[in-house]
């Protein structure tokens, strides 16, 4: 009789949580596939299942390793409304400015800003929120980030419309004037 030094139940533990992160990166990879070909034929769910294997196996074994790390933080999903409702303004926004361009014949300036931004460590938590950021001010019509410069610590962000900063910058310069960072404009 074998003695049980519990190795073989964390190895189960380990397995299906691998077993879950794998399916959770495959799952997500297919999602991104089908809403990206926008159709449910046959040939393209098998393709996008291959696809989504594929990137799914590279996608974990980058985390397996340890080569990027992303721990966002529960309580960040509170930010969702407040995101699609600066989508929302936003696409009212472009959408004034292009009937003020094509029918009243007025330029619209566009601006590049440089907004105080706390790069943080290189840890998990600040790698999360370095890429959420990056993603919630891209999402939205109006802004998208340029370059996130840790040396200077900011966000270098274009405009196509000229607006005060969303909620999303307000937060993040504020989050980076508490913690004493200024940018010269």
């Amino acid at each position: 009789m074998r003695a049980h030094h519990g190795s073989d139940r964390d190895d189960r533990g380990t397995f299906g949580r691998s077993l879950a992160l794998a399916g959770a990166w495959w799952l997500a990879m297919f999602a991104g596939w089908i809403a990206l070909v926008d159709t449910i034929a046959f040939q393209e769910l098998v393709l996008g299942a291959a696809a989504a294997a594929v990137a799914a196996s590279i996608a974990f074994e980058v985390h397996r390793r340890g080569y990027i790390a992303f721990r966002p933080r529960a309580r960040w999903l509170a930010q969702v409304p407040r995101l699609v409702w600066t989508v929302v303004t936003d696409c009212v926004l472009l959408g004034g400015a292009l009937w003020r361009c094509v029918v009243g014949h007025e330029a619209i300036a566009g601006r590049t800003i440089r907004v105080p931004f706390d790069y943080g460590s290189d840890d998990g938590r600040d790698g999360a929120r370095r890429a959420l950021v990056n993603l919630s001010v891209s999402l939205t019509p109006n802004s998208f980030v340029i370059d996130i410069d840790p040396e200077a610590h900011s966000l270098l962000v274009h405009q196509l419309v000229a607006r005060p900063l969303d909620s999303v910058l307000e937060r993040q310069q504020s989050r980076a004037h508490a913690r004493g960072i200024e940018v010269e404009a």
